[in-house]
């Protein structure tokens, strides 16, 4: 079931402070054919807070997984930077931790199996994930648990197998919405000598560079290293290492182990001293992120609408659950963007949730050349700058941030 909460995802207190409102939002991966275009939807609260006693930051309102999830389109194969990202880690892990064909590697929430498909043949893995993405696995081959992972889900998993040595879970850990039944599932399938990989956004990040567009109802928590400390240790469990990576336009890589079993690495430390020199355990930041936040809104609207008053042409780029949190919270409709291109055939010749605005194949753009394209995945705009350019597109790109430029 879903809802409001009052209290905070990790620590439970009842000391969480509203931020910011982001207005109410269609679920963001749920898209529409033409035909559905005059039917209703449900829109939800999208409300931004942080814990006064643990900070994490978190949304309020809580969407059923089953709603969010069922026709979930998002594959980690239409991300261009996942496959390589994904190699160099599963390699780092298979020489750090000495995996072998005898050991186990379990990827929750595992989508299309990218990643465990980079292991090979040289590790057993098996993969866990509730959405219909995983008929990508399967069809690989690769073997996966089509449900929500829980306590009975890895007492099931150990009927068959052994304990993991690796259990690995990227950017979908702030997705989870039982977050103590899966955490129990984790230290019930976890060998003695096990390692929990997690990967998400870094909130230093969503703060520092006004990525707002990360806020949205698949993405219930954004974390920093205190909360997951707090997490972690309420489990038995031990942050011994975390590294700073690029994925997903800045994210914290977290290595947790049962507590006392690994020496703890000075990384640690260094960034906690980091996040708390940066204010991430302040609440005035978060009360000029607010502020920020509106200006940067006002800002990208007033450029758009004054674009279009020229009579310029603008299409978007990405129809991301991150881009429709950009179009809907800035209210942005077909009047303003004429269509959104993105990679993902699931997509196409559908329109965008909220919006409605009509999603085409990327192949738009260049056959279009619209005077300007709005990068709508800022996670990724190097990217596709660079990938755009390199097939001919010729207009201009505007990126969002504090201050939306036009490149």
């Amino acid at each position: 079931m879903g809802g409001m909460t009052m209290n905070c995802q990790i620590c439970s207190s009842e000391e969480l402070i509203h931020v910011a409102s982001l207005g109410h939002h269609a679920l963001p991966d749920v898209f529409v054919t033409p035909d559905e275009a005059a039917e209703p939807f449900t829109v939800y609260p999208l409300d931004f807070y942080v814990c006064g006693k643990c900070w994490l930051a978190q949304i309020g309102y809580r969407v059923d997984p089953a709603l969010l999830f069922r026709d979930f389109v998002y594959t980690t194969e239409s991300n261009p930077a996942s496959k390589p990202h994904f190699e160099r880690l599963v390699k780092s892990l298979v020489e750090r931790f000495q995996l072998g064909r005898q050991d186990l590697a379990v990827d929750l929430a595992s989508n299309d199996g990218t990643l465990l498909e980079q292991y090979g043949e040289d590790v057993r893995v098996l993969g866990v994930d509730p959405s219909s993405t995983t008929s990508r696995a399967i069809a690989k081959g690769l073997p996966t648990i089509v449900d929500f992972f829980t306590e009975a889900t890895a007492k099931q998993i150990l009927a068959t197998y052994q304990p993991a040595k690796v259990i690995t879970t990227m950017n979908a850990f702030a997705h989870i919405k039982e977050l103590d039944a899966f955490m129990d599932g984790v230290v019930t399938l976890l060998a003695e000598d096990g390692v929990f990989v997690t990967e998400s956004h870094h909130l230093q990040n969503v703060i520092a560079k006004m990525q707002y567009d990360l806020i949205h109802h698949e993405h219930l928590r954004f974390y920093s290293l205190k909360p997951l400390m707090v997490l972690f240790d309420r489990y038995g469990l031990e942050i011994f290492d975390v590294e700073e990576t690029e994925t997903q336009g800045g994210s914290i890589l977290v290595y947790a182990g049962r507590a006392g079993v690994r020496p703890v690495s000075a990384n640690v430390g260094r960034l906690l001293a980091q996040e708390t020199a940066a204010g991430l355990y302040a609440i005035d930041t978060y009360e000029a992120w607010a502020a920020r936040l509106v200006q940067s809104k006002q800002r990208l609207m007033s450029l758009l609408y004054e674009l279009k008053s020229q009579g310029a042409s603008i299409a978007g780029i990405g129809a991301s659950a991150k881009g429709n949190t950009i179009v809907n919270y800035c209210g942005i409709r077909p009047d303003v963007l004429d269509y959104i291109t993105d990679g993902s055939e699931l997509k196409q010749g559908k329109l965008a949730p909220g919006s409605l605005i009509p999603v085409t194949a990327d192949q738009e753009l260049l056959d279009r050349q619209p005077e300007y394209a709005l990068v709508l995945t800022s996670n990724l705009k190097d990217i596709i700058i660079r990938k755009l350019r390199g097939k001919g597109y010729q207009g201009k790109f505007i990126v969002t941030g504090d201050v939306p430029s036009v490149e």
